[in-house]
């Protein structure tokens, strides 16, 4: 998958131009983006990326896609050397969980002195979430959609198929351990019981 391009208009805001680049393997997209007073880059994720696809799944509700602006916690790796998102020059930080049939539910934030996060001012605010609404409604009408999700879900697959190889080899090691101790208690329970019961009384 190639660099592909896009301009979306985003009414008093201006034009926003979108640069985007798909990861092959885990359906992860990075989008560069510029618009007045708007640059850097976001990573969306589907969200079967963080689903455990041997879990039988309930009806879809909720978030199916998530977007990263702080680039050093996308956990893809994807866009992590890129220059994050700023808008009025105020760098956005934490992820977004977005509902494709909610666009106005995505909310935009900014580190807080505090360390976590927190809304950004409201012009700016109302900047950054337009913008990142644009590039939500964007990637929910890929005509590569469907495999992006397929990308992602197989990602996923691999990660929780390591995790529990790696669980059931604790497992079985523990099993062993357990029979082991099992099987030497067996024989002082059986050497015991000889002794409590001999076969030949040990004088007539």
């Amino acid at each position: 998958m190639d660099h592909r391009y896009a301009r979306l208009e985003l009414g008093s805001f201006g034009t926003l131009q979108m640069t985007f680049l798909a990861d092959p393997t885990t359906g992860a997209v990075r989008y560069w983006l510029t618009a007045p007073h708007v640059r850097g880059s976001v990573v969306l994720v589907p969200a079967q990326f963080f689903a455990d696809p041997s879990v039988p799944q309930t009806p879809a509700r909720g978030a199916d896609l998530y977007i990263f602006a702080r680039l050093d916690n996308v956990p893809t790796g994807m866009g992590r050397n890129e220059r994050p998102l700023t808008v009025h020059g105020i760098e956005l930080a934490g992820r977004s969980a977005v509902n494709t049939q909610d666009f106005g539910s995505i909310e935009a934030y900014r580190m807080a002195r505090s360390g976590g996060i927190e809304p950004l001012p409201s012009r700016s605010g109302q900047l950054a979430r337009a913008v990142l609404r644009a590039a939500a409604e964007h990637w929910s009408q890929r005509d590569d959609r469907p495999v992006l999700d397929d990308l992602a879900r197989r990602a996923s697959a691999q990660h929780f198929l390591s995790q529990y190889e790696d669980e059931l080899a604790k497992l079985e090691e523990a099993v062993r351990r357990a029979q082991a101790a099992r099987d030497e208690t067996q024989q002082r329970i059986s050497t015991l019981r000889d002794l409590m019961n001999p076969a030949v009384p040990a004088c007539a």
